[in-house]
């Protein structure tokens, strides 16, 4: 397929999108700086931001925008585009394409190629294709010293991504969309639309590729955009825009709703031997509400994700309180279980669980520095790791994703590595080392969970911290302390 400009254009009062004003004197101007409103609250001077560029309409138009104001607001570019394998000499023709885009506005691209089909991620097409790309996002932002990735994501994506999470059940998250900025990933265009950013390409006479399977219906997200949006618009015009709106309210109240969570679980959790518990009492006094969303806390601390758990599962759990029998046990997705004991209730992963979801079977596993301040993303297992200097005095109950520490000992230099043979550390409150294999058989962390637990080191290899586990006791905080370094992990 040869590249070229999208064929659609605005027609009237009869057609074009229905989130679009018609087109006067003055538009592209109003639509240029709705962009470098976003670009300003995004992107800081001297940031290096490397751009995922498909070739499509919305990552070109991306990179367009973002070079547009590059110079004025004082930041560096980079390409990146992985090709996929999946559609023959069309996908071929994508990575060139990209290349020459790239090479026209001077600007370094690292193009890279992996067949999806052929790997070993263990869940769907799509999901596999996310990972990946993810994974290779990752590694090109680490080879270039950067602290920003650019996606194309635009409005009419929240909304699919919306009715998806809609369709697959969902509570107030699934309903808030796709945020603007999360971690060092950012999405300057979340404002515009799909048709805004083919205007601005076809006003310029910039081609752009088209992604034929972005037309088969066998996919979720393409059935939504062709079919459900376009019905869904036959009893109301202004859909689209209603559910923008939904999505904004959404995302401010799971805002909120979710420090609220964080706080109250920090009260009522303990932790035994690696499992969590609730006292069944305390937990029974909560709303309906708070019960949910603690229930949804706890299995994302132990799963490291909530793309398994649905409505179905809360209620499970829910039944298990309202109704508590020692002895009685619940089982959930990647390995979860709840047990009921006496006047408590206990969830941890299961020793010989091995699921799917239990952990990315290929997962990028050389060093990466932590962003000291900053944020530090491990995509492919949707955590985030925020680093900050904090002052005294310190909260006395600290959660298992956090950590305070003592920076003249831990330096500037922190690394994140996964367990390797002979890792040897001393735990808080001891005084000689122990066997990182020999701690994890102690809090019974499962065999399968052990490789894709992060580790962070010093210059000098020596574990600073075992993540959503234990720092080391050499590391701690003391009261000559003079500089606190905070890090807290959190989900993507």
């Amino acid at each position: 397929m040869k590249p070229g400009p999208h064929v659609g254009k605005f027609s009237g009062h009869g057609g074009g999108h229905p989130l679009i004003p018609l087109f006067g004197k003055g538009f592209m101007s109003i639509f240029s700086e709705k962009v470098k409103s976003a670009i300003i609250e995004l992107i800081a001077p001297g940031d290096k931001v490397l751009v995922a560029v498909s070739g499509g309409a919305d990552s070109l138009a991306l990179l367009y925008l973002l070079e547009q104001f590059s110079k004025e607001l004082g930041y560096e570019l980079f390409v990146a585009h992985l090709n996929h394998l999946t559609r023959g000499e069309e996908s071929d023709e994508d990575a060139s394409f990209v290349v020459k885009v790239a090479e026209k506005l001077f600007l370094p691209v690292f193009v890279d190629k992996i067949d999806v089909g052929k790997s070993f991620l263990k869940s769907s097409f799509q999901e596999s294709a996310r990972i990946l790309r993810y994974q290779f996002l990752e590694k090109t932002l680490m080879s270039i010293k950067g602290n920003k990735i650019a996606l194309g994501h635009t409005a009419d994506d929240r909304i699919e991504t919306v009715l998806m999470n809609l369709l697959r059940g969902t509570g107030l998250r699934g309903l808030a969309g796709i945020p603007e900025a999360r971690g060092h990933v950012i999405r300057p265009l979340l404002r515009c639309n799909r048709f805004e950013l083919e205007q601005f390409l076809d006003e310029r006479n910039l081609t752009y590729r088209t992604d034929s399977s972005n037309n088969e219906t066998k996919y979720l997200r393409n059935k939504i955009r062709h079919e459900v949006i376009p019905y869904l618009r036959t009893f109301n015009r202004d859909i689209s825009g209603n559910l923008l709106g939904l999505a904004e309210i959404a995302r401010g109240e799971e805002q909120w709703m979710s420090e609220k969570t964080r706080e109250l679980y920090a009260q009522l959790v303990t932790t035994r031997n690696g499992d969590l518990c609730f006292e069944g009492g305390e937990f029974e006094k909560q709303p309906v509400a708070m019960k949910r969303r603690l229930i949804r806390e706890t299995f994302y601390r132990l799963s490291g994700s909530l793309r398994e758990i649905t409505a179905l599962h809360v209620r499970q759990v829910l039944d298990l309180f309202a109704h508590a029998q020692v002895g009685r046990l619940l089982k959930l997705p990647g390995g979860v279980q709840v047990i009921c004991d006496y006047g408590a209730v206990r969830f941890f992963v299961a020793e010989d669980s091995v699921t799917e979801s239990s952990g990315p079977p290929q997962i990028d596993k050389k060093n990466r520095r932590l962003a000291i301040p900053g944020v530090t993303s491990i995509a492919q297992l949707d955590i985030q790791l925020h680093a900050q200097f904090v002052e005294p005095p310190l909260p006395e109950l600290i959660d298992h994703k956090q950590a305070y520490l003592d920076f003249a000992k831990t330096g500037e230099n922190i690394q994140i590595r996964f367990f390797q043979p002979g890792d040897r550390f001393v735990p808080l409150g001891m005084q000689g080392h122990k066997k990182v294999k020999s701690y994890f058989i102690d809090q019974k962390i499962p065999r399968n969970k052990r490789p894709f637990i992060p580790i962070l080191i010093n210059g000098d290899d020596d574990i600073i911290w075992i993540y959503g586990e234990r720092i080391s006791d050499r590391f701690r905080v003391a009261e000559n302390t003079k500089k606190v370094l905070f890090i807290e992990g959190k989900g993507l």
